[in-house]
Parts: structure tokens; C-alpha cells; sequence
């Protein structure tokens, strides 16, 4: 990594290790999701029919007769698996919004590196806990405890709120900083698919338990690699010491709300970001349930396959195109392609009827995941780089 000077500090081949810390958690993440979502069917299915063949391991039937009673039951277990999701999916996001709005600004006064050690850590405990519920066979209602301490640590939003604050820190503003950017969400797709791809496996040869503890493990690799090698984004003499954790956290807001002729153009581009966040990230749960039923019922190990194709097309092809589209196109014209690529790959995953056409969806919407790193990067553009953690406005500069 080629050494370059910012306003704060310069970037150094050490800052790199925040790329290991992240594929570390987000291993852990995908893990723990898959983990998860397969464990709580499974669990419905010997609970709500214990006398089924659904119940016993090794079923590879998949009946799509919906007069059978196996149809039946496979549609109970997947309302039932639903249902638990959006209890799961409330209790690990409503706290972790509130958090990771405030974070911002607080690393701004602890500095990131130790924001970054709060995360891992609460995220650690988090898959420990989920490890403990599994193994003691006991309601999968429990695990919302574990989704709540993982959302008191600001769950993916903060944490990658952070990373892309870090990261600007050591960067200036323009295509340089967009390009780190994008390969930090490179990163993130290497840990994404690694996961993916071992996943099923993990869990068909050790099961959930062992593979729970996988979970655990590799996001305390990610809490000692933040804590033994990443070094600070900013010196301490310019942390906000000085002001008061309400006056950090107002600051992560107020820009929202002051006025300022930069004011409305971050709260469109916040919206797209939500936008299309909300159809990114509220996908894969929904899917896993959709493969795992009918006409699909498919095993954990095709089930891995999927997620690590769906990752490696999304987060590697789709990035390593940035550079490319870069040359041609404003950051605003590569967002709009890449929401035209993630419509195209939903339409097709709607009417899907097979394997084909459900392994070509991660093809066609290769490029669907890089509006986020495009919207953050103008975002990042728009705020000045000693303001990237709370984005605190000053009318009379901005």
C-alpha cells in the first residue's frame, strides 16, 4: 500500500489489518445467519412434528403435491419460521439503528479503533451466547437474547459505519478514497464468501453447535486483530475530548435538521442509501427459507453454495467493476446501474422454478450491491474528512 499523506495522517500498510478485522466479523456474521436460519427450521420442524419424516435427518424428498401432508408441514414450519424471524430481525435491528446513530459521533471523542473493540466484543459474546442455546436444545425464542446483545453493539450498520470513518481518516477526499472504499467492501465479500462456502459443510460433519462456536471464534480473531495490530486513525490530540457524549451523539442528528445548502442533498442520498439497504440486507433470511422449501428443499451445503456465488458475484466482480465503470461514468450512473441490475436479478428469483434459474439470479445482479459503497462515497465527498464520524454541520463553512 503506497503511502499517502490526509489531512489527519497518512495511509500505512498497517491500516490493512482493518481489512483482516473486517473479514473476520463478517465471517462470523453470514456464519451466525446461517446458522441460525437453518437451526430454527430444523428445531420447528421436530417440534411442531416430531413424528414426521420432515423431523428426521437425511430426508431428500421434496414433495410439491400441496394435498400432501408433507407440503403441509413444510409450509407450517416455514410460516412458523417467519414468524420468528421478524421477532429476530425487530429485536437485532430497532436497537442497533439507535445505536449506530450515535457511535459515529462517539468515535469521533473515544476514536475508533476502541468503538471498533466494543463491537467485536459485544458481537463475540453475542455467538458465545448463541452457542450455549443451541447446545442446550432449548426454545429458539432464547436466541432473540443473543440478537439483542448483538444489536447493543450497533450490529453491521455501526460497524461498518466506523471502518468507512476509519477509513477516511487516512484518505482524502475523491476517486482515491472512493477506491478504498470499494475495496474495503472487497474485503467484506472474501469473509462473506469464505463462509459461504464452508458453511455447509461445518454443519452437515460437526453440526450446529460446533459451527455455532465457529461463529464465536472467528469474531473474537476479529476483537484480537483490532486490538493487537490496528492502530489509531487519528492521533489523540485531535479526538473531541472535549465535548460531552449528549453533544456527540445531537451531532450525529442535527445535520438532518440545520439548515444548510448541503442538507437536502444528504437526506436524498441517505434515503437511496436506505432504500436500497433495505432490499440488499432484508434478502438473505428470506431466502434461505425459500431454498429450503419447496421446489427447492435444498440441503446446508447448497444452501452455502448459493450464499458464497451470491457473495462472490455481488461484492468481487461487482467491485472489481467500479474501476471500470469509474472511467465512463459518474458515481450517480453506477448507482442507477447497479439498481437496475439488483431489479432484473429480483424478478428473475421471484419466477424461479429450478436450480438453474435460481444460481443465474447472483449473475445478473452482480453489480446490484455496489450502490452502497457509490452512495458513501458521495456521502464521504459531501462531509469534511475531520467530520466523518458525526458529520457535524457549521453553516458558516458548509
Amino acid at each position: 500500500m503506497d503511502k499517502h499523506h490526509s489531512q489527519h495522517g497518512s495511509l500505512r500498510w498497517s491500516h490493512g489489518f482493518l481489512a483482516v478485522a473486517l473479514m473476520f466479523i463478517l465471517f462470523a456474521f453470514l456464519l451466525s445467519s446461517l446458522v441460525t436460519s437453518q437451526y430454527v427450521v430444523l428445531y420447528l420442524q421436530k417440534e411442531m412434528f416430531p413424528n414426521s419424516t420432515l423431523s428426521s435427518s437425511n430426508v431428500t424428498t421434496c414433495n410439491f403435491n400441496t394435498s400432501t401432508e408433507e407440503y403441509r408441514e413444510r409450509t407450517a414450519v416455514q410460516k412458523a419460521a417467519s414468524v420468528f424471524n421478524i421477532y429476530k430481525t425487530l429485536v437485532e435491528n430497532l436497537p442497533a439503528v439507535i445505536v449506530s446513530g450515535v457511535i459515529g459521533g462517539l468515535s469521533d471523542k473515544y476514536g475508533r479503533t476502541r468503538i471498533l473493540i466494543y463491537i467485536t466484543t459485544l458481537t463475540t459474546l453475542s455467538g458465545c451466547l448463541s452457542s450455549v442455546i443451541i447446545y442446550l436444545e432449548v426454545d429458539v425464542y432464547y436466541l432473540l437474547f443473543s440478537s439483542f446483545l448483538y444489536s447493543l453493539g450497533s450490529g453491521l450498520y455501526g460497524l461498518l459505519s466506523i471502518c468507512f470513518a476509519y477509513m477516511s481518516d487516512v484518505t482524502s477526499p475523491g476517486k482515491q478514497r472512493t477506491l478504498m472504499i470499494t475495496l474495503l467492501e472487497a474485503s467484506l465479500g472474501i469473509g462473506l464468501a469464505v463462509s459461504g462456502f464452508v458453511s455447509g459443510f461445518i454443519i452437515d460433519s460437526v453440526g450446529f453447535f460446533y459451527a455455532s462456536i465457529c461463529v464465536c471464534a472467528a469474531a473474537f480473531c476479529s476483537m484480537l486483530v483490532v486490538v493487537l495490530f490496528l492502530p489509531n486513525s487519528r492521533p489523540p490530540n485531535m479526538l473531541l475530548s472535549g465535548t460531552s457524549t449528549i453533544e456527540n451523539a445531537r451531532a450525529s442528528f442535527v445535520f438532518y435538521f440545520r439548515a444548510s445548502p448541503k442538507r437536502h442533498k444528504y437526506i436524498l442520498a441517505i434515503i437511496i442509501f436506505m432504500t436500497a439497504a433495505f432490499s440488499i440486507l432484508g434478502k438473505p433470511t428470506i431466502e434461505i427459507l425459500y431454498q429450503l422449501n419447496a421446489p427447492f428443499c435444498w440441503t446446508s451445503v447448497k444452501v452455502g453454495y448459493y450464499s458464497a456465488m451470491s457473495t462472490l458475484a455481488k461484492m468481487i466482480l461487482g467491485v472489481a467493476s467500479v474501476k471500470i465503470l469509474q472511467k465512463f461514468f459518474m458515481e450517480e450512473s453506477v448507482a442507477i446501474l447497479s439498481g437496475i441490475s439488483g431489479m432484473a436479478a429480483c424478478v428473475l428469483e421471484a419466477f424461479a422454478i429450478n436450480d438453474v434459474m435460481l444460481f443465474l439470479v447472483p449473475v445478473i445482479g452482480f453489480l446490484s450491491m455496489i450502490v452502497l459503497p457509490m452512495t458513501r462515497a458521495i456521502l464521504s465527498k459531501l462531509t469534511p474528512a475531520d467530520r466523518q464520524g458525526k458529520r457535524l454541520f457549521n453553516t458558516s463553512n458548509d
